[in-house]
């Protein structure tokens, strides 16, 4: 067994938490795709305000919004590496309707026929797609606000074709600032920092890498929570896989998860403490048949729940998947491997899941099965060869049992 949770003395020197940080390194965004998504968030911008674009001295500041500019992007597809980033376009919008200003975005990204764009875009409701072969880049313009606080900005929705569309007041910029402030490094994000470096490394020898960019820390140092909101992600994407409809959306999750950061010492632990925060959260609304409101915490005009539920119903399904995650989580915190694996598989799917473990059983596998691995005294809870705890040696086990070890 695994054993009931424990304080740590170094983190990641338990092997509950070293699988779970090896599965969010491998949903993360990678330092590849991170240098890419810098490189074309500089050409977009440049693009848009070229000789001859609709927008051509209108352009004013162009900066990262949601996981983008928190370092919580994780793919947006259970079964590929495909990525969902968002840019905000800030521009001078002159008096021009919601829908003007959104035609507008999405003829200066196109341009003519042959030019960078052309056929990459796609006009959305509240801001216009990108789609790359291997992300989409979302941009959505804003005008900034006078006499408000830094970045507070319209945005602009229009989804019927009779209407003029509306303004929205957001401030997406503040909000990445708040959650900064709410998730500080913990200690947890050198070590993080360290595994993730070292899995980006083995994936450009693999891939041959020529010119890799250089190691983005933004990319991979992480707190405790922001890991936590990660997998959480990859959670909700995995149950939502094949439901038809919107899934609760990443911004009110991290807004859930920066409010209740900070108070645990080890990734499971603070798996569990922001699955039970969240499900107490929404159960105070639902018990009373309300749909929760969640705003943004710097600009309380900037409603992040106004898409999201759209009925109890909506709600209703998210808090039964609630219930379900806490329930599996502490499951987790007394099993052996195979059913460690069988949970895991169910929470976050199966590539990174099993790629995770195969990579566990690779590396300590043959420590822990001769007794070379530590435990601790009070929990039983194995603690990986090299770690600093106190410990005492780990009786021989077999999580599979039989040739599983010998691969």
């Amino acid at each position: 067994m695994l054993g009931p949770t424990y304080k740590r003395t170094t983190p990641l020197d338990d092997a509950l938490d070293r699988i779970l940080a090896d599965i969010a390194i491998r949903i993360q965004l990678s330092q590849t795709a991170y240098g890419k998504a810098v490189r074309r968030y500089k050409a977009i911008a440049d693009w848009l305000d070229r000789d001859g674009s609709p927008l051509q001295g209108r352009v004013e500041l162009f900066y990262p919004q949601g996981s983008m500019a928190i370092g919580a992007t994780i793919a947006s597809r259970v079964t590929n590496d495909d990525y969902d980033l968002d840019m905000v376009l800030q521009a001078w919008c002159g008096g021009l309707t919601p829908k003007s200003v959104l035609d507008l975005l999405f003829q200066a990204i196109s341009g003519q026929a042959g030019s960078r764009y052309y056929g990459m875009a796609r006009r959305r409701t509240r801001c216009v797609t990108i789609e790359y072969a291997d992300m989409h880049i979302d941009v959505t313009p804003a005008e900034r606000q006078p006499s408000t606080p830094e970045r507070e900005s319209a945005i602009f929705h229009h989804k019927h074709p009779q209407d003029v569309g509306q303004r929205i007041i957001a401030n997406p910029y503040g909000f990445a600032e708040w959650f900064k402030q709410a998730t500080p490094d913990d200690g947890f994000g050198e070590q993080y920092a360290t595994l993730a470096r070292a899995h980006e490394a083995a994936l450009l020898v693999e891939a041959a890498e020529a010119d890799p960019v250089p190691p983005p820390e933004p990319a991979f140092r992480k707190s405790l929570a922001v890991v936590a909101l990660q997998l959480s992600k990859r959670w909700r994407n995995v149950q939502y896989r094949d439901r038809s409809g919107r899934k609760p959306p990443s911004i009110v999750m991290s807004k859930l998860v920066a409010d209740a950061a900070g108070q645990t010492d080890t990734l499971y632990e603070e798996m569990l403490h922001q699955a039970k925060s969240m499900l107490a959260f929404f159960e105070r609304s639902h018990r009373v048949g309300h749909c929760i409101h969640v705003a943004n915490p710097v600009c309380a005009g900037d409603v992040l729940t106004d898409r999201w539920p759209g009925s109890v119903n909506d709600q209703a399904r998210f808090v039964n998947d609630l219930r379900r995650l806490v329930g599996r989580l502490e499951q987790l915190a007394d099993c052996d491997l195979g059913e460690m694996k069988q949970i895991m598989v169910e929470l976050f799917g199966e590539g990174p899941t099993a790629k995770a473990i195969d990579e566990f059983v690779k590396r300590f596998g043959r420590e822990i099965k001769r007794g070379k691995s530590r435990h601790q005294r009070n929990s039983g809870r194995i603690v990986l060869p090299g770690a600093a705890a106190a410990g005492i040696s780990t009786p021989k086990r077999q999580f599979y049992g039989g040739k599983w070890w010998e691969r």
